[in-house]
């Protein structure tokens, strides 16, 4: 779901039950690397999310809270190949996402003249303060973010308790792409994940490896896309650098004419990042689904990243839900591998997985919820 404020209103609410029923009927102070650890204040009936980074490079991970108790961190450093948990209320609904090829130092306060490179700001001291930014998802000079990052970024978005008691989240496409993501739910801890309720973005052939052993079993449902699928999938316009040959960074330029670069990925804005325009943000007067769809952008982005959100209102094939209960957990991991999942395009038009087969696995919306809203008179 597009999380901005509209979408943790009732109204959404009802709109994405009503969407996934009918659908599914038819069907997140040092110098070194190392990551301070924290003491985490008691929050009751909690939700915990696993932030994994499972790139090749460091990531500062971002949280945003939109609605209820947020987590105890809204920033920090993660070094490759590691994760950290963050806990939120059972009422939260925000958004979270990695900022890349970030540089922060402290400066003195007067004069701004460097100091030192620092890798988190716990502590600043008296006199100086921090600078620096981030070339994706960045929120300003600093580690703990306050504001939503800036476009392009790849977004992980939840609202904890929602209609009928259900979890709902999604990956976003809607503010662009800067890295593949994966999220999955837990139904008691992380050895009982709810598999076929795991969406995975990847539209990065650096980033893309083919699915083997424990992936691939529990990932059975998904659409293989070839170089070619992945390679130019972004609309030349829509990318974030012109070029990056010669550059180090973590998103080399996707140049036919480069051989050594293989085909890598930049950054890509989104149609409405990149023109700001109404039909594109889906605004002004093209504010609801009958008056705003799907552009260039958005449908070359569900076509490598079938299960993520290309536009504001690309609601049915894009919602994911489990039910809300006290201890549910999610895995929210950065570079994840593998390819993207189609599933719930997989599940729409297979006839090889019906409604109450899918109920049963976990990624529903009770037929409840249409009977609730009639005999409501919505």
């Amino acid at each position: 779901m597009y999380m901005d404020l509209k979408s943790t209103t009732l109204a959404t609410l009802l709109r994405l039950a009503v969407l996934n029923v009918c659908s599914f009927i038819q069907y997140a102070a040092s110098q070194t690397a190392t990551t301070p650890e924290l003491e985490i204040p008691p929050i009751s009936d909690n939700r915990t999310i696993s932030i994994v980074n499972n790139c090749s490079f460091p990531v500062y991970p971002a949280v945003l809270t939109t609605n209820g108790t947020g987590p105890y961190t809204t920033g920090f450093y993660l070094p490759s190949k590691q994760s950290r948990n963050i806990w939120v209320g059972w009422d939260w609904s925000g958004r979270l996402w990695a900022r890349t090829n970030c540089s922060f130092y402290l400066v003195n306060a007067t004069t701004s003249a460097k100091i030192r490179d620092v890798v988190d700001n716990f502590t600043i001291p008296d006199g100086q303060k921090l600078a620096g930014n981030c070339l994706t998802g960045d929120c300003g000079s600093a580690v703990e973010c306050q504001l939503s990052g800036l476009a392009p970024t790849t977004l992980a978005e939840f609202t904890m308790t929602g209609w009928m008691e259900q979890t709902f989240y999604d990956i976003s496409l809607v503010d662009g792409y800067d890295l593949d993501m994966k999220i999955t739910p837990f139904h008691d801890s992380p050895e009982k994940p709810r598999v076929n309720n795991t969406p995975i973005c990847v539209a990065s052939t650096t980033l893309s490896s083919p699915l083997s052993g424990t992936d691939l079993y529990q990932n059975s449902i998904n659409e293989s896309f070839s170089f070619n699928n992945i390679h130019r999938w972004c609309p030349r316009q829509n990318l974030l650098f012109n070029s990056q040959k010669g550059k180090q960074s973590v998103f080399p330029y996707p140049d036919d004419n480069d051989p050594t670069i293989g085909g890598g990925w930049t950054p890509c804005l989104s149609a409405c990042a990149y023109s700001q325009s109404e039909w594109d943000c889906c605004t002004g007067k093209h504010d609801k689904a009958e008056t705003c769809g799907p552009n260039l952008y958005s449908r070359r982005a569900k076509q490598v990243c079938g299960d993520a959100y290309s536009y504001a209102y690309d609601d049915f094939l894009s919602t994911f839900a489990v039910p809300s209960v006290k201890g549910e957990g999610f895995e929210v991991m950065f570079c994840p591998g593998g390819v993207s999942t189609n599933i719930l395009k997989t599940l729409l038009g297979s006839g090889s997985t019906s409604g109450l087969e899918f109920l049963g696995r976990g990624l529903w919306v009770s037929v409840i919820v249409i009977l609730g809203l009639l005999l409501s008179g919505w």
